[in-house]
């Protein structure tokens, strides 16, 4: 989550600390109310930004027991505390994180889990305090948290029983581990009723053979598609980046930029082993990119960062000249047939 949520942050951290080092310069070279006002001022820019930090809005369309929620809100307390203890390097006086559970908004649709999700924020929230000697909040220590919601996140109905999308938060970052879920087992598991609702409501944009993953990226595409997101850092099987899934990466291509990916990481959970891709994209504002840990100057729809093979299409000039066959009859690739004589003939050598 740190090139999705907080490398923006600590970019606009990067130029606040620069103006108030230039600030604490120039306080400390003058007197009397000239140094009373960039005191001041310094104040204000350090209180400012804090609240910037506070104002940040995550969101977690798929949130399960709360950990990516938790996370989020404690990388943002992080941040809030360098502010902190710079402003307290500076003479200012020492202020409490304004940064809190509130921040953080989620939707899950099991009832236990989305009950789980407010106790993992509270008590996350409740230790980072605690450890990093801010005390303890007020009573109740675990409150209700109006930002978790619990639906469908990917498929709602109208009052004439018609699939539509369902309305999700606005938020600045979005991220999470979307349910995984192969096509060819989501009609056995959902049941056909909603699969079909599925197919109406996504056509065109997700494919129906997809991975159920897909169906969390397109909605998020959208979100920031109609700026209501700005960023999002999503996990997904490693299948997204091929087949008929590849198509919610080919329409993030369209209307925004792919900004980081790890296009095949093993990902173990719970005694499960599956290979994943962890993808954060946005509208294409952000100008640095990396790939598998490498800094790229693209990312294609396939996880690739050099020639874009997703594009690649069969020459016009090239159809039926040439059959592919196997030694049971079928048609063989002539041009392919012709390549392996040549390899397996003897070299000439009077050339």
């Amino acid at each position: 989550m740190e090139p999705v949520l907080r490398a923006p942050l600590r970019r606009r951290w990067a130029e606040v600390r620069e103006q108030a080092e230039k600030l604490v310069e120039r306080r400390g070279a003058a007197s009397g109310g000239r140094a009373t006002r960039l005191n001041n001022d310094l104040s204000r820019l350090l209180s400012g930004f804090a609240e910037e930090i506070a104002s940040v809005r995550v969101l977690d369309p798929a949130c399960g027991s709360g950990n990516f929620l938790s996370v989020s809100m404690q990388q943002l307390l992080n941040l809030e505390k360098e502010v902190i203890a710079f402003a307290g390097d500076v003479g200012l006086p020492a202020f409490f994180p304004s940064v809190g559970p509130e921040q953080v908004h989620s939707i899950e649709l099991d009832a236990y889990a989305h009950e789980l999700a407010t106790a993992t924020v509270w008590i996350g929230y409740n230790q980072w305090l605690r450890d990093n000697g801010f005390g303890r909040p007020s009573e109740p220590i675990l409150k209700r948290l109006e930002t978790v919601t619990q639906m469908d996140a990917i498929l709602a109905h109208d009052e004439q029983g018609n699939p539509v999308a369902p309305e999700w938060p606005e938020a600045d970052v979005i991220v999470g581990n979307p349910p995984f879920l192969g096509g060819s087992k989501v009609r056995r598991e959902l049941g056909d009723q909603y699969v079909e609702d599925l197919f109406i409501l996504y056509e065109g944009r997700v494919a129906a053979s997809a991975d159920l993953v897909c169906y969390w990226f397109e909605r998020a595409r959208r979100q920031v598609e109609h700026l209501k997101a700005h960023r999002v850092g999503l996990l997904a099987t490693q299948s997204i980046r091929r087949g008929t899934s590849r198509r919610v990466l080919d329409n993030i291509k369209r209307t925004g930029d792919i900004f980081m990916a790890w296009s095949d990481q093993p990902w173990v959970l719970e005694g499960a082993a599956v290979r994943v891709s962890m993808i954060g994209f946005d509208d294409g504002s952000e100008t640095e990119r990396s790939l598998d840990g490498d800094f790229v100057a693209t990312i294609n729809s396939d996880l690739t960062g050099t020639i874009d093979l997703s594009r690649a299409q069969a020459l016009a000039e090239n159809r039926n000249i040439g059959f592919r066959c196997d030694e049971k009859g079928g048609p063989f690739d002539i041009g392919a047939d012709l390549a392996q004589a040549m390899l397996d003939a003897p070299t000439n050598p009077n050339g």
